[in-house]
């Protein structure tokens, strides 16, 4: 029975069977009638449900709330009635992979937990060592590993609102705060045991959390959003407190296997729900909760969740905080879950590992934005999971995050960049590899539900071949600084175990891949070689080098296992304390062998012979290379007569680099290799030593002063047989005019690459030297360890010496006007009587020469040169006409040097012909002779383009001037004491060698040794000079019109032969009638003699007198002269004078002719002359230039 008061709590009509108590947990729903909403979320399930307590009554909700409405609205969702253009956005720049770094990126990053959180923060007995970390995904460094019990949490992370001037993130604070969205991302690596796979939903595993949690039930919230998996699913939650979303996808389990899950939330914008009709994109734009796993979209809900009553508003509860309280610090935990209330039990829940399924998580980013789709790889950090495909700069980006020190770490490194250059590798890496199809659309249940997928978001590029230079260049580049990080040798330190190390030396089959003669590779080392700032593939080969000689040298030999007494390695036998490694890559057999020397020195080998073509490694090279035939010897004393460094072991690397032929850089020295054009013509070796410490001492012993004696080296050399590439002869014998010249070898030399030459190292052939060679192989030897090869000298042939077109117009403009002017000079010497003596005559052909040459230079202008006939018949006439005018300046020093001295001025221009033509002609033969084979070669019609021929020809030319400036010298010392009794004779010497001089230096500066000309027609492409032509073309084409200046006008002979001849011509043309020319006073006081012949009517009588009734003839008696006998003064002459008197000439006076001859006539001709007259003039119908017989000087004697 009961008894006591009663209240109603429920009237109501119930089903038939219901007893008339309701039991603990009955639930009554109230629904809206049918196509109502209710009035304040339209888009919640219209029913409130209430449900029996265990007081005995039911949970009464806030009716005031609820009331039921038609869904109909007077709001005006586009009201606009002008049409709007929408324009397409731009597609979004794709940044590079260093620039989506996570610290780049986000505003919030985690990627040691370990370091964040202090001992206080430290659920369970979770230590870094021994196994509190593992190898996180390739890039990001080490990860946390969590076992049973295990988390970590971190209460010092968030930020300061700086421009809102606040001490917290309000986002941070509260996801309803996030005013343009939020987005966060974790790496985990989850083992799943069979449990996950026998239904329900399971315990729940986060992976991170900020204490968003919800009970349904009691319809409450706390803020805060995490990631966790329950059973089958992932679950991603954001909750404000009143409003909660939980998205939840099935089917992304990856068991052990690196995963990225990216979450992206905005509060959703319900004022719009047409945007639902528009798809996949509709749908984003109206905001909500999405998922990515590896980038791919997996879910989608905009919705937020509903209590267990049906309601989507719920309870706020107090943010979760490090102490409690509302003003305390937000807490981030990793692998487990705390909420406010927890916290009060200090409780956490939801751990992630197990001791059989261990959780690794790693890289907890949180971005304050919803990130759009184009910046979606941002979830990613910076990583590729397409190895396959992956490029250099995502590789690069990755990387920053590898220590290449953790052989974990290395070894993934390793097999991804293998993957990259080598193709994909054979063991599943430790990273995703899953693609997304970019065309895969899916799609869950009705909108209406808001679970959809999108688009996947492509996560990799595919790589298509590179054309531009500047791309190939790039590209290599990139590869070398991936694998110059990956060749890292900090942690070699001496006295390793020999099996820890051995996965380091695969290392070296990846990089060979970097310098072999792959296409790609060597078209992108090509590019390099234009950039001299960059060292080349020679870098990567020292890098492997030094990589190999630092980690077989950190083994320790004296190894062994006390338990296992057969205990050995694929490369170390305790038995013989020696680590031999042998490995073959892509165009590269190499061989590095730990072994102490003393052994070997003591058994007398002396040298050790490299390399054993019956080794395994060489199995391939024998059937792919060409010819592998090439061995060498190294010395083993190298470090015997050094002090302390004897008896240590020594690692010796020894390898034979088949590509490094054509992918080596392009540089050589050009003191001895002096082309442009060359090949290395033969396979690369490489012979390197190091010492290493004592392996009992190790570490504490120091052989940095070890280094191989260079004394012992140059008597004791490495010596090299090299096979040649090409089978061909050097220097080939040639047809002559042959078009094949430019084709073939020109010289080898056996080089060694030499780090310190330059900036960035060259080829070498100082301390290498050639013992032998053929056309198939040469013998070398070298005192200097390092890289060697043969390098080929090929003929190179001339780019085209061509200037620029205003310095063609400039040369052409000077010969042309200095041909005129030469021209007219050689025709005034021609005909004038007073410039037609003997040194202007030599002056005028050495002009006609000159003025020869210079048109001849300009038929080389022309296409000409290009036949080889053509070629060497202009270059051959071009010397001989230079030369011929160097030889004619010589011989006017020469003339006026017997002038100076001798007193002899004339009647001497026939000696100087065979001279001046004959030595050009001989400079030809010589040339002919001893280098036919190379003539007719020079792009501008020049003799030869080998400079040892045109050395020549400027060598027998440089005689001349050396013989013009001996003369030259002699005559400026003694111009001041001429040997003439002449002073007209004097001055005119005087006067002309001003002129002589000058045209001597010009010659000298375009056409002597090492001077303009000499460079100018040089091949100097090896040379570090500048470009001489330009000025040689300016200056040569001009210097006709200098040697008019010079040997024409400069001359006051010249100048009076030119106002001679104008007032000829002026006479003429006033009488009207040829007369016969009369000389003026100031010729006959100033004109020395000529002692031209006489024409026969050629006399000047001598009754013509001056002002002062002197005869105008040379002085001499009033009485006639003696026959045959020169005129005299009426008085006594001086003792210097000429011998005469005013009477009859004694009896051994000159004889005359037959027939009485005038007083003071020359014998020659019947005609008589005036005493004291000369010849008025050559014989006007003379065809050549007429001379005078040879003066002979007469000793002076005492007048009687």
């Amino acid at each position: 029975s009961v008894s006591g008061s009663m209240e109603l709590s429920f009237a109501g009509f119930g089903d038939e069977n219901l007893e008339p108590a309701p039991p603990l947990g009955f639930n009554i729903t109230f629904k809206c009638p049918e196509g109502m909403v209710f009035d304040h979320d339209w888009l919640a399930v219209p029913f409130v449900m209430m449900t029996c307590m265990e007081l005995g009554e039911f949970d009464q909700p806030d009716w005031d709330i609820y009331d039921c409405v038609n869904p109909t609205t007077t709001e005006c969702y586009d009201c606009t009635t002008t049409t709007t253009t929408t324009t397409e956005p731009p597609p979004p720049t794709t940044l590079p992979p260093d620039q989506v770094l996570y610290p780049r990126t986000t505003d919030y990053h985690w990627d040691r937990f370990d370091q964040n959180a202090t001992d206080e923060e430290v659920i369970g007995n979770w230590k870094a060592k021994p196994d509190g970390k593992g190898q996180g995904p390739l890039g990001f460094g080490t990860a946390i590993k969590f076992k049973t019990g295990e988390c970590l949490y971190d209460v010092d992370w968030m930020k300061r609102d700086e421009d809102l001037g606040l001490w917290y993130d309000p986002c941070m604070w509260n996801p309803m705060n996030c005013t343009e969205g939020v987005s966060f991302s974790v790496w985990e690596k989850m083992s799943f045991g069979d449990d996950v796979f026998e239904g329900g939903k399971g315990a729940k595993r986060y992976l991170m959390s900020t204490g968003g949690d919800f009970n349904s039930v009691q319809g409450r919230a706390w803020p805060g959003f995490a990631i966790y998996h329950e059973g089958l699913d992932i679950v991603a939650l954001v909750s404000t407190g009143e409003k909660v979303w939980v998205l939840r996808v099935s089917g992304q389990l990856y068991n052990n296997t690196w995963t990225e899950i990216g979450v992206r939330f905005s509060l959703p914008m319900l004022t719009n729900p047409d945007l639902a009709f528009e798809g996949v994109g509709g749908l984003e734009k109206m905001g909500g909760l999405e998922m990515f796993i590896n980038l791919e979209k997996v879910g989608h809900t905009i919705v937020p969740d509903s209590t267990a009553r049906g309601s989507t508003i719920w309870t706020a509860e107090q943010r979760l905080t490090h102490n409690g309280r509302p003003r305390g610090k937000p807490v981030m935990m990793f692998g487990c879950h705390q909420n406010s209330e927890l916290q009060e039990f200090g409780e956490f829940v939801g751990f992630a590992g197990t001791d059989e399924s261990p959780a690794l998580i790693d890289e907890v980013a949180i971005w304050r934005r919803a990130l759009p789709n184009s910046q979606l790889n941002y979830f990613y950090g910076g990583f590729s999971p397409d190895v396959e495909n992956i490029d250099e700069d995502q590789f690069s980006a990755m990387m920053q995050g590898v220590d290449v020190n953790d052989p974990g770490q290395a070894k993934a490194a390793q097999e991804v960049l293998e993957a990259m250059l080598l193709g994909p590798p054979t063991t599943v890496p430790p990273f995703p590899t899953r693609t997304a199809d970019p065309l895969a659309k899916k799609s869950t249940t009705e909108w209406y539900t808001q679970d959809t997928t999108t688009d996947a978001v492509p996560t990799s590029t595919t790589l298509g071949k590179i054309n531009s230079r500047d791309g190939k260049r790039k590209s290599i580049l990139s590869r070398q600084d991936i694998m110059s990080g990956m060749l890292r040798t900090e942690a070699a330190r001496d006295g390793q175990d020999p099996e820890l190390v051995q996965d380091r030396f695969s290392l070296a089959y990846v990089a060979a891949a970097l310098i072999s003669s792959d296409p790609e590779n060597v078209e992108g080392w090509e590019t390099v070689d234009d950039w001299t700032t960059e060292e080349g593939a020679s870098r990567t080969v020292r890098e492997l080098e030094d990589y190999m000689l630092a980690w077989v040298g950190s083994v320790n030999i004296s190894a062994e296992r006390i338990d296992d007494p057969h205990w050995r390695t694929t490369y170390f036998d305790p038995n013989e304390d020696a680590m031999r490694y042998a490995t073959a890559g892509n165009d590269m057999v190499m061989n590095v062998d730990k072994i102490p020397l003393r052994p070997i020195r003591d058994a007398g080998e002396i040298r050790m012979k490299y390399p054993d073509y019956d080794g395994w490694e060489w199995a391939d090279a024998k059937m792919l290379w060409n010819n592998p035939r090439d061995n060498f010897t190294v010395p083993t004393g190298m470090f015997e007569n050094i002090e302390g460094c004897n008896d240590n072991p020594v690692t010796i690397l020894t390898a034979v680099y088949n590509g490094l032929t054509y992918t080596a850089p392009k540089r050589k020295n050009p003191v001895n290799i002096h082309s442009r054009k060359f090949r290395i013509d033969t396979k690369v070796i490489s012979a390197k030593v190091k010492l290493n410490a004592d392996p009992m001492l190790g570490e504490n012993m120091n052989v940095d002063h070890c280094r191989p004696d260079p004394v012992y080296m140059k008597d004791n050399p490495i010596k090299l047989t090299f096979y040649h590439n090409e089978v061909a002869k050097t220097k080939r014998t040639l047809l002559w005019h042959s078009d094949e010249y430019w084709e073939g070898l020109e010289v080898r030399h056996c080089v060694w690459w030499n780090d310190r030459f330059g900036i960035n190292g060259a080829w070498d052939d100082h301390g290498c030297k050639i013992i032998a060679t053929d056309d198939a192989r040469t013998d070398c030897e070298c005192h200097n360890f390092g890289n060697y090869a043969v390098l080929a000298e090929l003929l190179e042939e001339p780019e085209s010496l061509r200037v620029a077109q205003w310095i063609m117009i400039t040369k052409w403009v000077g010969i042309i006007i200095g041909t005129i002017l030469l021209t007219f000079f050689a025709v005034l010497v021609f005909v004038s009587v007073i410039v037609g003596e003997m040194f202007h005559q030599i002056r005028m052909w050495c002009c006609i020469s000159y003025m020869i040459a210079n048109i001849i230079m300009l038929l080389t202008d022309t296409s000409l040169c290009y036949d080889r006939h053509e070629n060497i018949a202009l270059s051959m006439a071009l010397v001989y006409f230079y030369q011929a005018a160097i030889v004619w300046n010589t011989c006017e020093t020469h003339a006026t040097f017997k002038g100076v001295t001798s007193g002899l001025i004339n009647g001497r221009t026939s000696i100087y012909h065979p001279f001046a033509w004959g030595i050009p002609l001989l400079t030809i033969g010589f040339l002919m002779i001893v280098d036919g084979e190379t003539l007719g070669t020079h792009p501008l019609c020049f003799i030869s383009w080998e400079r040892p021929v045109i050395q020549r020809w400027f060598i027998l030319t440089s005689f001349s001037f050396v013989l013009t400036i001996i003369f030259t010298v002699i005559v400026i010392v003694n111009i001041m004491k001429v040997q003439s009794h002449n002073k007209d004779t004097v001055m005119y010497l005087k006067d002309q060698v001003k002129g002589m001089i000058a045209t001597s230096i010009g010659m000298m500066v375009l056409w002597c040794y090492g001077t303009i000309g000499y460079f100018s027609y040089m091949k100097t492409n090896d040379m570090d000079v500048i470009n001489m032509m330009p000025m040689f073309q300016i200056l040569n084409g001009w210097f006709g019109v200098f040697m008019f200046l010079f040997l024409g006008l400069w001359s006051r002979r010249f100048r009076l032969g030119v106002n001679n001849k104008a007032e000829e011509e002026r006479k003429k043309r006033e009488s009207g009638k040829a007369y016969e020319t009369e000389e003026s006073p100031r010729t006959a006081e100033t004109s020395p003699m000529t002692s031209r012949p006489t024409s026969p009517k050629g006399s000047i009588h001598s009754g013509a007198e001056d002002e002062d009734g002197a005869p105008t003839s040379r002085p001499g008696s009033g009485a006639s002269q003696a026959a045959g006998s020169r005129p005299a003064s009426g008085t006594s002459q001086p003792a210097s004078s000429r011998p005469g008197s005013g009477a009859s000439q004694p009896a051994d006076s000159r004889p005359g002719s037959g027939a009485s001859q005038p007083v003071g006539s020359r014998p020659g001709s019947g005609t008589s002359q005036v005493a004291g007259s000369r010849p008025a003039s050559r014989p006007p119908s003379a065809d050549a230039i007429p001379e005078e017989p040879e003066e002979t000087p007469v000793e002076p004697v005492d007048a009687e």
